[in-house]
């Protein structure tokens, strides 16, 4: 096989086929519902961010690691701290998906499913005004705050 036919072949093999596009579009709709059913007003908005929402998501057989980032945005009026929400993902998690692998894996909550691994981050608004939308997530464990401020669609827009 000549370079140009690997070439073909490999990027072949990175693209997410129309079946699976499906596919991951029905459990990412599945996971909004669940999550509006479980919490009802206790989240502001959920979303999809990161490769998935870029259009550069690989197919998880050329990478086992190809993840749906997916933000939950909770009411923090009580100025609770991530573990508070670490846990209520996970019970969800638990109650919705049983047969699935749940692992905490900071800053998220991952749910693994047959054909696609979603991570669930636990996030609050911080916006103090209408023309910016910034979150906060969990900090790293070594860090000295329990949260950090992240916008995650910014590289979308840099992109």
């Amino acid at each position: 096989m000549g370079i140009n036919g690997y070439l073909t072949t490999l990027s072949s093999n990175l693209i997410i086929r129309d079946i699976e596009k499906v596919s991951i579009k029905k459990s990412i709709d599945t996971l909004e519902y669940r999550l509006r059913l479980y919490f009802g007003d206790e989240i502001e908005e959920q979303f999809s961010f990161g490769s998935y929402t870029r259009g550069t998501i690989l197919p998880r057989k050329a990478d086992e690691n190809s993840d749906i980032d997916y933000m939950v945005v909770f009411k923090n009026s009580y100025g609770y701290k991530p573990e508070t929400f670490f846990k209520k993902l996970k019970n969800f998690a638990n109650h919705w998906y049983s047969t699935s692998e749940i692992y905490r894996d900071s800053p998220t909550i991952v749910l693994e499913l047959n054909h696609i691994k979603f991570e669930l981050v636990p996030a609050y608004n911080s916006s103090y005004y209408n023309w910016t939308k910034q979150y906060n997530i969990p900090a790293p464990k070594l860090s000295y705050a329990d949260w950090m401020p992240t916008d995650p669609n910014e590289f979308n827009s840099k992109l």
